[in-house]
């Protein structure tokens, strides 16, 4: 596994800490690409298919996305999609969105609720 630079690391916080902020469509697309990934290092595809068909009768979605924004989306692979997610989230959502920052290296720590816990403790 390759080591993760800043931004890397940068865009996994933002995702995971804030990825309430997807669209649908974003949220289809990365749901897709989780499950591909999941193909091709954890689980089989028969068991992911048996999983789709089940959402499909209880009405859920289905883990692969047919929907054509969803795959627009896609269309220049993972890496890209994620660094424009992140890119949006920060531009549309920079209010809301917290980066807590190691005082001494400036690299990213924990997530947000550390940062809001740490100010508190030092405005006390």
């Amino acid at each position: 596994m390759a080591a993760r630079t800043p931004e890397d690391h940068l865009t996994w916080y933002v995702i995971n800490y804030y990825g309430g902020f997807m669209t649908k469509a974003e949220w289809l697309a990365h749901r897709t690409f989780m499950t591909e990934f999941k193909v091709q290092h954890a689980y089989s595809s028969e068991l992911l298919e048996a999983a789709d068909r089940q959402l499909r009768d209880t009405g859920g979605e289905p883990l692969r996305t047919i929907d054509p924004e969803a795959l627009s989306l896609m269309r220049d692979g993972v890496e890209v999609f994620l660094r424009r997610l992140r890119d949006r989230i920060l531009r549309e959502h920079q209010d809301s969105v917290v980066l807590n920052h190691c005082p001494k290296c400036r690299g990213s720590k924990d997530g947000p609720r550390r940062a809001e816990s740490e100010l508190a403790w030092t405005r006390a």
